[in-house]
């Protein structure tokens, strides 16, 4: 027993809690697991913690969660009060691996650094969260380095500014969706390919109904789902606002689907207001699902005809890796730049692109 090493997972989106779940059930004969859910903005009711509590076959030992609620000044004092508690979390389980969606992540950093200080095989690991894998972000020197210098004097001087995401000398190791594809300052790492089979364990399976059922996606709403011929994914509002006349060619479309009584469902970005902000459902009879629900956690319920309908986002990108048989499109505005400075990525994973919604019914079965 002794000989296993312990690992502390430190999810802060969905999709990277979901990979933290997979891999750690992936690995329970050869880990102790613990989990904290970092950066969280609702602390008080999170439906993802609250289902990680009560998950009866858990990989994880113990599960805690650490918010992300100030700003200025106080985001430095809620931060080192986070410190502490981590502190005491590693103190009590002494970590040998942190694994990480985000090594630009303060808690990780400081973690990684303090467990090194007295213990020599101290290891970071990568787990995929998506489009900055294998896009890269766009690196500003003078914003890196006033960024990092803040970061040094407030927190501490082992601080590192890593260039894209994935890519600090914190990490050893990385999993990812499409190793082939990532951006090469990971690809220097050791690289394991995430395997779609742990996605669909029974274990894995379990937690994602369970988080369903939290969501409130019930019986109807499945069956629903499973009859779905068009599932639209619908940006980020700021990105909707960036992209001319979005939301006209979208209204076009659903026109066009009503009149031909294909059944769409509609997933809203999670920081968008209100359940249905554009009247779907109302007006098109679209099935809406809950905004803050990952679209991830969706996807075992999907037909194989379904057709997914999105911009660039990492979302477009897990669909075509979660379900490969399902057909994910991406409709790309040719007139958009902002858009358009994502286009070879999105080629270079295999996921169709068309110019606007309507070429999209040619591809329905």
């Amino acid at each position: 027993m002794h000989n296993k090493e312990k690992v502390l997972y430190m999810p802060s989106t969905p999709l990277n809690l979901l990979i933290s779940v997979a891999h750690a059930i992936a690995h329970k004969d050869l880990q102790i697991s613990q989990l904290v859910l970092i950066d969280q903005k609702n602390t008080e009711n999170n439906i993802y913690f609250t289902v990680l509590q009560k998950w009866i076959n858990s990989p994880f030992v113990n599960v805690y969660i650490t918010p992300s609620k100030a700003s200025g000044l106080k985001k430095i004092v809620e931060r080192k009060a986070i410190f502490k508690k981590l502190a005491e979390i590693v103190k009590a389980f002494p970590t040998n691996v942190f694994a990480v969606g985000s090594d630009r992540r303060i808690e990780f950093q400081y973690l990684m650094h303090l467990r090194s200080l007295n213990y020599k095989k101290v290891e970071g690991w990568y787990l995929d969260d998506g489009l900055y894998t294998y896009a890269g972000r766009p690196s500003k020197w003078f914003k890196d380095f006033v960024s990092s210098a803040l970061k040094k004097v407030s927190y501490g001087f082992w601080w590192k500014e890593p260039k894209t995401v994935g890519a600090s000398d914190w990490i050893n190791q990385a999993w990812l969706f499409s190793p082939e594809n990532a951006v090469l300052s990971i690809q220097n790492k050791v690289c394991h390919q995430l395997p779609i089979e742990w996605f669909i364990s029974p274990d894995a399976r379990a937690f994602v109904n369970l988080v369903l059922d939290d969501f409130g996606v019930d019986v109807q709403i499945r069956t629903e789902l499973v009859s779905t011929d068009i599932f639209i994914l619908v940006p980020h509002p700021n990105n909707i606002l960036k992209m001319d006349g979005y939301l006209q060619r979208l209204e076009n479309f659903l026109d066009e689907t009503m009149q031909s009584e294909k059944k769409v469902a509609v997933k809203y970005h999670p920081r968008s207001k209100g359940h249905d902000y554009l009247g779907l459902k109302k007006r098109y009879g679209a099935l809406i699902l809950p905004n803050d629900l990952a679209f991830e956690f969706m996807m075992p319920l999907l037909d194989s005809d379904t057709i997914i309908l999105g911009d660039v986002s990492t979302v477009l990108m897990t669909a075509k890796w979660l379900r490969p048989d399902v057909t994910t499109i991406a409709v790309l505005n040719e007139e958009d730049s902002f858009v358009q400075s994502f286009k070879g990525i999105i080629e270079k994973l295999d996921i169709p692109i068309i110019p606007n919604f309507n070429n999209a019914l040619r591809f329905i079965k």
